[in-house]
């Protein structure tokens, strides 16, 4: 279930946000190299990647192998590293078994929302198999940024102990439907198949990621 305040932050948002001139630049974004295996030395697979979820008894696709300029777990005193979603493929579930990515913009209240109850209860799910990925798509003015400093900013006032990458006004989220915030995509790491992905931030995030927990405990992998 998604906020039903969802559309009505939007259209605040977007009515209210600022253009100007003198609006803070993007972060530079440039495609940098990633990681084309995991931790173990395992290729991302590369058939069945799209943008489908799991419906309908139909496996879902695969994600794509993207990489971002992140702080990881939320940490910024090392910098922006390269985070690929190969760093998290887990298929004999060793560290993680799944994946809630959450794309968000710093406008928006909901994504903060969303961010706080996950910083609650992030290092509990961990334990359980859950890792959390935050991408920022744009700033205060939804279509721009985000910048460096709207970014630190989100950080810091979150105590984030997740990662967050950058994705500079959704070049890359955009062509997996996530082209609304809040957006959440679930994904069996065993597969990298995508279980769920929707617009609006669930209304209970622990419940919501032990729902994947309990498909991936109850089923076998889909590919």
């Amino acid at each position: 279930m998604r906020s039903p305040i969802f559309t009505l932050a939007l259209l605040v948002a977007l009515a209210t946000a600022c253009s100007g001139d003198d609006a803070p630049a993007d972060v530079p974004d440039p495609e940098v190299p990633g990681r084309d295996s995991n931790p173990e030395g395992v290729p991302y697979p590369t058939d069945g990647i799209g943008a489908l979820e799991r419906a309908s008894g139909r496996r879902g696709n695969r994600m794509p192998n993207l990489t971002f300029q992140a702080y990881v777990d939320g940490d910024r005193s090392k910098g922006l590293q390269s985070v690929s979603l190969a760093d998290f493929y887990d298929p004999e579930q060793k560290r993680y078994k799944v994946l809630d990515i959450q794309v968000g913009q710093t406008w928006c209240s909901i994504c903060s929302a969303e961010t706080q109850a996950t910083v609650q209860v992030e290092r509990e799910l961990r334990a359980e198999g859950v890792v959390f990925l935050q991408v920022m798509t744009s700033g205060n003015d939804p279509s721009r940024g985000p910048a460096l400093e709207e970014i630190d900013g989100w950080v810091d006032r979150h105590a984030m102990t997740y990662t967050l990458g950058i994705d500079v006004r959704s070049r890359r989220m955009t062509a997996l439907g996530a082209t609304t915030v809040p957006y959440d995509i679930l994904v069996d790491l065993r597969t990298m198949e995508i279980l769920d992905s929707s617009a609006g931030a669930p209304v209970n995030v622990a419940r919501y990621v032990r729902e994947g927990i309990a498909w991936v405990d109850t089923h076998p992998p889909s590919y």
